[in-house]
């Protein structure tokens, strides 16, 4: 029978980073090496449709809307039916993929069922993103009742799913604590890694003379999107605690609203010589920077569905040390339970980060990082996932 999936998202990778986005890219593309036909919906920079086959999978755009965001809602659920519509035109057997609340209004219209794939709660990330942000009674006001909506959205989105794919247990767990009396049937379909793309390097020396690294500095590394519940402040006040390792390095790379204040507070804790933000990687050099690394940094404060992140570090030999946050603990400590850390505590990562400069030897090593990586987070089983709902909901 042939298969057709259609996810409307809000990004789609590498036009967007973010990883939810390449998630969503990650499983299109092996869906589509299974001999499925894939479509992806989602917002554009153009001023205009654009359609665009790439690898395979029949990209679909339409116009971003720019102004207030209630009437970007309507705008952008509208501009995203009419491109629905016409793949719907082609009356396939199709599972329709919801990928975010914000086009509840949308999959509502189109009238045809639908799963909802969850990677995170939108109105819990709406909040914790604005953390720490000086802002007036009205605008914390404001900000609530924003969140108000969105947990509305959701719910009514989720609840009118025929199945909610997701991706951690984590998630699992906490959809009834987000929205109450929630009970569409619930599968958790995992994450995973490209593991060609994501390889020890051949000649890691090398790799790490290319960076500009002394053979006698130890880099951590940490890749995150500069957000307050990345937890980056937080790792970078920890490190000062290490300073009688002049040859440590702590390197962040990612792009977000939180760029300034941590420059800010590199500045203010004289660390410039030892911390380095990176700002955007291109994909292209973001294996080798794991792979340059000798360890990755997860310092994630909440809401962690399951990290590509760290998976990725993981596929390339490098081990990662991760807070006891959302689903983190469920991929790393299978691995190793002493690579966690108390979610928060800056003392206890900077007396971590202290013990494994001083002994890297109680890090697990890189072909055993590799090896559990590759055992356990293919994309096989998200595509597979995928493949189960279609046959139980569009054929049955």
């Amino acid at each position: 029978m042939h298969m057709r999936f259609v996810f409307l998202t809000l990004g789609y990778h590498p036009d967007k980073p973010g990883g939810a986005y390449r998630y969503v890219a990650e499983v299109a593309g092996k869906l589509v090496r299974a001999g499925a036909e894939v479509y992806a919906v989602y917002p554009g920079e153009a001023p205009r449709d654009e359609d665009e086959d790439r690898e395979g999978v029949k990209l679909r755009r339409f116009a971003d809307a720019k102004g207030f965001f209630a009437a970007n809602w309507i705008v952008e659920n509208a501009r995203a039916e009419a491109r629905v519509r016409e793949i719907a035109a082609d009356p396939k057997p199709t599972l329709w993929v919801v990928t975010h609340a914000f086009f509840g209004r949308c999959s509502a219209r189109l009238g045809k069922p639908y799963v909802s794939l969850f990677t995170g709660p939108w109105a819990q990330e709406y909040l914790f993103s604005r953390a720490g942000r000086q802002a007036g009674l009205f605008d914390r006001l404001l900000q609530q009742v924003v969140a108000i909506g969105m947990r509305r959205v959701e719910r009514r989105t989720l609840q009118r799913s025929a199945r909610v794919l997701t991706i951690s247990d984590y998630y699992v767990s906490q959809l009834p604590s987000w929205h109450p009396g929630f009970s569409r049937p619930v599968r958790m379909i995992s994450g995973g890694v490209d593991l060609e793309r994501f390889s020890p390097p051949a000649e890691r020396h090398a790799l790490r003379t290319r960076w500009g690294l002394a053979s006698n500095e130890k880099l951590l590394l940490s890749v995150r999107r500069l957000d307050p519940r990345m937890g980056l402040a937080m790792l970078v006040r920890a490190f000062r605690s290490v300073p009688d390792h002049a040859d440590a390095r702590l390197w962040i790379a990612g792009m977000g609203s939180q760029k300034e204040a941590l420059a800010a507070l590199i500045r203010e804790t004289r660390q410039e010589h030892r911390i380095k933000l990176l700002g955007f990687v291109p994909e292209e050099d973001l294996a080798g920077l794991y792979g340059a690394a000798d360890c990755t940094i997860a310092p994630s404060l909440a809401l962690e569905g399951f990290g590509l992140v760290l998976v990725e570090s993981l596929a390339c030999g490098t081990p990662v040390l991760g807070a006891d946050s959302g689903a983190i603990s469920e991929i790393l400590k299978p691995l190793d339970p002493s690579l966690l850390f108390p979610s928060g505590s800056e003392a206890q990562l900077g007396s971590l980060l202290a013990e494994l400069l001083q002994n890297p030897l109680k890090l697990p090593g890189r072909e055993r990082c590799r090896e559990y990586c590759a055992r356990h987070f293919s994309w096989d089983r998200p595509a597979r996932g995928f493949q189960t709902a279609f046959n139980e909901l569009v054929l049955a």
